[in-house]
């Protein structure tokens, strides 16, 4: 980027980045790239909150847009959600966010990529995302070139108290120094660096102990690691979360990104830093010139009551080909896709809320029940499923629906013929029975999903929502 003329300010954008951004439309008339599909097995979960995806293509240097995009739509077509790209100086305000009402579709996550520059230097655009974050508690994911040339003008980019730091650079903490070539192939892995250790490998200026928690080590970000796959390409695999040969434009930083504790700026309270990926640079085959000695290449923090992170990787099609060799062996895991979108995920709060499988509202991906205070559900677990339940007359204990997640079991206690049925989420019949009363009726095994069990007697009907 910095040091190679072949990609600093070409003459044309290239054919590929040409066809992404028609998806787009370069008028900005265009809603989405994508349209949500609740059809898709991901969306059917009554725990998703990766409804929509705001990708901002707008750049200020050199950097291709066009493999995140396509990334970005391959996902969007996998797990149903919509996408929305926009890449003009001002399309980022309050009705492209989907706050104008805040009821109808809102955003969820936003993803910035490569932007080489402060990107909201419209003022409404600024106002907008600030908004989105800070008060209505959504994620911002950054990419790559996100993390450079935004500045704080009178003291330079690593001065956060700068007075006239952009906000950018407040969210993003460090911004870029060096680099070598790109693909410069590196081990990357996931830090679980606790308060007191220091970080693996560390010498001179990194060598300082945690001051917190970083990484797997935190509830909050536990889950985004879960499944993923292991160095081989197989999950459950040796060497668990660690990854060889990854090639990118792996960054250096303007100071230890780990070593930033909690702010308040111009009454905005930001987080420390959580250091979520790092470098192992002393790799036999790492070839860099350029050390660090503690190189995180992805990281979270919160500003205000939202949650943002920033991931190096993303230069060029090889982080998103997925294709590398370990020991000898070719593995072709796309493992920047899997961790990006574990990313949203974690942006979209996908992994908070009810983590007892003994109530109705559990959801198994969770690994904390709340983050933040007042845009977090204060009582994630409501409904037991452990107690009988009553009919909708609200009168006796005639008719109960018990059990736990994927072990159901429907109790009917009035005399007299009664049906069975069990309802995916767009209403259709996937399961029906008959029986006599009193008497009870093992639901068995659906698919991994939310569904409706409707019980109608010759007095009654009930109907409760369950989760396999």
């Amino acid at each position: 980027m910095k040091t190679s003329k072949s990609y600093r300010f070409p003459k044309l954008l290239g054919g590929a980045l040409l066809v992404g951004l028609a998806l787009a439309g370069t008028a900005q008339a265009q809603v989405a790239v994508v349209a949500r599909d609740t059809t898709k097995a991901y969306q059917k979960s009554p725990n998703s909150r990766v409804h929509r995806v705001l990708y901002y293509s707008y750049k200020l240097g050199g950097h291709t847009q066009s493999y995140l995009q396509a990334e970005l739509t391959r996902l969007a077509n996998i797990y149903g959600f919509q996408l929305d790209v926009g890449s003009t100086a001002s399309y980022i305000t309050e009705t492209s966010l989907g706050m104008a009402g805040d009821t109808t579709n809102p955003v969820n996550v936003a993803v910035f990529n490569n932007g080489d520059g402060d990107v909201l230097q419209n003022a409404t655009s600024l106002a907008a995302m600030k908004k989105f974050v800070q008060d209505k508690g959504r994620g911002l994911l950054q990419i790559h070139a996100a993390a450079a040339y935004v500045p704080c003008p009178t003291s330079g980019a690593e001065n956060l108290t700068d007075a006239n730091c952009k906000w950018l650079a407040r969210v993003l903490v460090r911004q870029y120094l060096n680099h070598n070539p790109d693909p410069n192939y590196a081990r990357i892995y996931v830090d679980s660096v606790r308060a007191g250790e220091i970080p693996p490998n560390a010498t001179t200026a990194g060598n300082v102990a945690a001051g917190w928690d970083h990484g797997k080590r935190v509830p909050e970000f536990k889950a985004i690691f879960d499944s993923l796959p292991s160095n081989n390409g197989v999950i459950g695999g040796p060497e668990p979360q660690v990854w060889d040969s990854l090639g990118d434009e792996w960054y250096n930083y303007r100071g230890y990104v780990r070593q930033q504790g909690a702010q308040t700026l111009d009454g905005v309270a930001y987080g420390p830093v959580i250091a979520l990926l790092s470098m192992d640079e002393k790799a036999s085959y790492t070839a860099s010139s350029y050390k660090m000695q503690d190189r995180v290449q992805a990281w979270s923090r919160h500003v205000g009551n939202g949650l943002t992170i920033y991931n190096d990787a993303g230069h060029g099609q090889t982080a998103y080909t997925g294709t590398r060799r370990v020991k000898g062996v070719v593995v072709n895991d796309t493992i920047n896709q899997k961790i990006n979108w574990r990313f949203i995920r974690y942006l979209a709060r996908d992994f908070v809320g009810c983590m007892d499988s003994s109530y109705v509202e559990y959801n198994p991906s969770a690994s904390v029940t709340m983050i933040t205070t007042g845009i977090d559900d204060p009582e994630p677990c409501k409904t037991s499923t452990n107690t009988a339940l009553v009919n909708h007359h609200n009168t006796d204990d005639r008719i109960g629906i018990l059990g736990t997640p994927g072990a159901y079991v429907v109790a009917v206690n009035e005399p007299g013929n009664y049906q069975v049925t069990v309802l995916d989420v767009n209403g259709r019949n996937v399961y029906a029975v008959s029986g006599n009363g009193p008497g009870r009726m093992k639901i068995p095994t659906m698919k991994s999903g939310s569904y409706v069990i409707r019980v109608t007697t010759g007095q009654h009907q009930w109907s409760k929502q369950v989760s396999f």
